[in-house]
This record gives C-alpha cells, sequence and structure tokens, in this order.
C-alpha cells in the first residue's frame, strides 16, 4: 500500500496530489493518505465518492486525519436499446 504524507500542505495541494494519484491507480490497489486541513477532508471525501474508490479508514487524531482507500472497479453501465426508435 502506498502512502501519501501529506500534513504540511494546505488545501488544494493535498486534494491535487490525492486526485493525481488516484487516476493512476488500478482496481484494488490501496492508497493510504495522510493530512491536516479539514477542507480538504471533505473535499477528499467528495472525491472517493466520484472516483470510483472504497473508504476503508477515515478517521481524526490529533489534527491528523487519515484516509485509507482503495480504488474499485469501474461498473460498466448497460444501456437497454430494445425500445430506441431511431431517428
Amino acid at each position: 500500500m502506498e502512502e501519501l504524507n501529506l500534513v504540511n500542505l494546505e488545501c488544494p495541494e493535498p486534494f491535487l496530489k490525492v486526485s493525481a494519484k488516484i487516476m493512476e491507480m488500478k482496481n484494488g490497489e490501496q492508497l493510504k493518505v495522510f493530512y491536516k486541513d479539514p477542507k480538504c477532508d471533505e473535499m477528499l471525501m467528495q472525491l472517493t465518492t466520484l472516483a470510483n474508490c472504497q473508504v476503508l479508514q477515515h478517521e481524526e487524531k490529533e489534527g491528523v486525519f487519515t484516509l485509507v482507500l482503495e480504488k474499485k472497479k469501474e461498473e460498466k453501465k448497460r444501456v437497454d436499446l430494445s425500445d430506441f426508435t431511431g431517428c
């Protein structure tokens, strides 16, 4: 599991670094992130939903947030075209 220690960075840097890392991750890979900025905490939690990541751990202790996430497999949406009549 890769770890990112971002406690010395202020928002939006932790958000941007985690976003970039998530885009590189493959299905099933995990990432552990440490950061302090409460605003970034809100943004990162929203990102986990948008980026199809499962939150395995999310806690704050003595002002430091710990977030462990796992990249989930992208779900392909099935489109039903049986009623499609065309143009």
